[in-house]
């Protein structure tokens, strides 16, 4: 809706379709990347469009923005063919001009000019404000966009295409990198643009995002279309299972390939009849007055938004920072880290939220990385013994299902989930007591993250205790024995979870729980 114009156009009613598109393939050097892929869009309607990792949801996205042409099939809006200003894609990397204005950048390449030809900003300051107004964007037009978060850089980026009319708007991923509160802004902004008549696409991971927005769900898997379906006939466990193409409850790593590794530090009995973890009262950076216990064998969560100190939590158990006030016991003895060597060296390892900047090295191999987790193991005269290395190496791939094609090849090369993998490695060693994970899943697909969560119920079946920090509440839900929520100042009760517990109703409650803590902390 171009909010310019001088007449509004007549959207299409719900329910008619506005894009078409019809035995879609394309393929790279005689590999395909999508084979004969149908899929239509209603007016009005969320359609998510989900897949693993290389499914080829970014191929046929890009096709349907026009940005790449299909080897066969037809793609059509509105019954003829799609126009270049008929869908706008707003991809994780966003395509605004930081140095430029909200409103600059709504009218990049189509500025109002009169008949001198010069601009009148007056007037598109004005309507950039209705835009951004109406998507629930409060800010001045003036106000230029890198002084804006990550939320309102999007929502200008979804302004800019409803000011072009654009019939389809596609949104890549859109709350990776957002707070919940973003989140909750954006959705409402969704919910506004449906009731224009756009219709949306809506590509992502986190599968509660589908069951709270989307009317109907597209699944690519193997660059074919294996499934098309209303939201409401669909239940969480078997969209994992379309999109995976395997079984929940398929085995993950074998017990015994652990106990290579593990055994026998890892699974010997506790000194201490008491929790393996136990946090009192304990303080630092942006958190106070935390208290819970973590035993043997027990996943625990800690559930809260973006901000509330939950990551500098885990780091201050595992030894990154220093504790202002409280305690922290191991095994029944207090222990107090400077450096995370010393928590390491205790048995409590940290798996980081940004895996790439703290938990690897992306440019090195993976033999590397892991040397340097294991060296302690492999040292032999003050020197890495490289036969053992390698054979050690060999093992941790093979027994956490790493997908690579060798072990020399640079960690970056690997998909976000084996990235990860590569990370739980580093600790698959003997006296890991505690391990402590922020945001495990970060990042990466719905397959990738049921094969970490059975590696992280491995971890615990060897006898860990394990701390699960996350702002996925469903992720928590599904990997937790008990979760407890975090504000900004405090720790509530733990939340218990049972087998018969639903998924829409723990995403409900947690949600609501450590939203309505938030706004306690507020104010």
């Amino acid at each position: 809706m171009n909010v310019h114009a001088e007449a509004i156009p007549v959207e299409p009613p719900a329910g008619e379709t506005v894009l078409v598109a019809q035995g879609v393939s394309k393929a790279f050097n005689g590999i395909y990347a999508l084979k004969d892929v149908d899929f239509d869009l209603r007016a009005g309607e969320v359609h998510a469009l989900l897949g693993p990792n290389g499914a080829g949801k970014s191929t046929l996205i890009k096709i349907l923005d026009g940005v790449q042409p299909q080897d066969e099939g037809t793609v059509e809006v509105d019954g003829r063919e799609r126009s270049h200003s008929d869908i706008a894609t707003v991809f994780q990397e966003l395509s605004l001009v930081p140095s430029l204005s909200v409103a600059q950048n709504i009218f990049l390449g189509n500025e109002i000019r009169n008949a001198l030809g010069l601009v009148q900003k007056k007037k598109m300051n004005s309507i950039a404000k209705e835009l951004t107004d109406s998507l629930g964007l409060h800010l001045p037009p003036e106000e230029l966009v890198e002084n804006l978060s990550v939320a309102s850089r999007q929502l200008v980026e979804i302004a800019k295409a409803i000011h072009r009319d654009a019939r389809v708007l596609v949104l890549d991923e859109p709350t990776s990198t957002l707070t919940k509160a973003d989140q909750l802004l954006l959705f409402k902004s969704i919910r506004d643009i449906q009731k224009s008549g756009v219709g949306i696409i809506y590509v992502t991971h986190r599968l509660t995002e589908v069951f709270e927005l989307a009317d109907r769900v597209t699944i690519i898997r193997d660059g074919r279309k294996v499934l098309t379906a209303d939201v409401a006939d669909m239940e969480m466990e078997s969209l994992v299972r379309e999109i995976t193409g395997t079984e929940p409850d398929e085995p993950g790593p074998a017990k015994k390939d652990f106990d290579r590794y593990t055994h026998p530090e890892l699974t010997t009995t506790s000194s201490s009849s008491g929790p393996k973890l136990q946090i009192s009262s304990l303080a630092g950076d942006r958190f106070s007055n935390i208290s819970f216990t973590a035993s043997a064998g027990q996943i625990v969560g800690i559930a809260g938004l973006i901000g509330t100190g939950r990551t500098e939590l885990l780091e201050t158990i595992g030894g990154v920072r220093r504790g202002t006030a409280g305690e922290i016991t191991l095994d029944g003895r207090f222990v107090r880290f400077k450096h995370p060597w010393e928590a390491l060296h205790a048995g409590v390892a940290l798996v980081p939220e940004d895996r790439h900047r703290s938990g690897i090295i992306l440019q090195h191999s993976i033999q590397r990385n892991l040397t340097l987790a294991h060296y302690k193991a492999l040292r032999k005269g003050g020197l890495v013994d490289n036969k053992a290395a390698r054979t050690l190496i060999h093992g941790l791939v093979d027994t956490l299902q790493v997908k690579t094609s060798s072990i020399d090849s640079p960690v970056q090369s690997l998909s976000g989930g084996n990235q990860q993998k590569v990370v739980f490695a580093k600790w698959l060693q003997p006296g890991i007591q505690v391990l402590l994970l922020d945001e495990p899943t970060q990042g990466v697909d719905v397959a990738a993250r049921q094969e970490i969560y059975r590696v992280i119920h491995r971890f615990a079946e060897e006898g860990a205790a394990i701390v699960v920090a996350s702002s996925d509440f469903v992720e928590l839900q599904e990997l937790c024995d008990e979760i407890y929520f975090m504000t900004s100042t405090s720790m509530s009760e733990p939340e218990k979870v049972t087998s018969d517990t639903t998924d829409q109703y723990i995403y409900s409650r947690l949600n609501e729980r450590v939203l309505e803590s938030h706004e306690r902390d507020q104010h």
